[in-house]
């Protein structure tokens, strides 16, 4: 049996955004935590409510950290990035790197609030808590 000292990883599954806003841009978040440095690792998914083919976007590898914070009741802050592919829409040709970033400030139990940015758009101040 392993011991909490050996248990350092953790997986989670998390979900960013205003879920009940129609047309709003929900983060997916698939990562592993180690807890005995704060790095994170894992891929992204942004799903909203709008025309094909923009309504999904896959973002992996995401990486970061998470670092201790005593700010009121929230007890860490965390920040990942990655990069995904864009294609030109027609007529031209070709595909280009876009940027993601994100941060949020939570608590013990991964509940709390941030901002996430993906290409030119910037979603605020928007909840994050485990998924399921």
């Amino acid at each position: 049996m392993a011991t909490p000292e050996q248990n350092v990883v953790e997986h989670l599954y998390l979900t960013a955004g205003n879920l009940g806003s129609p047309g709003a841009p929900i983060l997916n978040l698939a990562v592993l935590y180690n807890s005995a440095d704060g790095a994170l690792s894992g891929e992204a998914l942004i799903a909203q409510a709008i025309a094909p083919p923009h309504g999904r976007l896959v973002i992996r590898p995401v990486s970061g950290q998470a670092h201790g914070l005593g700010l009121q009741h929230y007890t860490r802050v965390f920040t990942l990035s990655g990069e995904y592919t864009v294609s030109v829409p027609p007529p031209a040709i070709g595909t280009y790197l876009a940027k993601f970033t994100a941060t949020f400030v939570t608590d013990n139990d991964w509940t709390g609030r941030g901002t996430f940015t993906y290409g030119d758009q910037v979603v605020k101040d928007v909840p994050i808590k485990l998924r399921g």
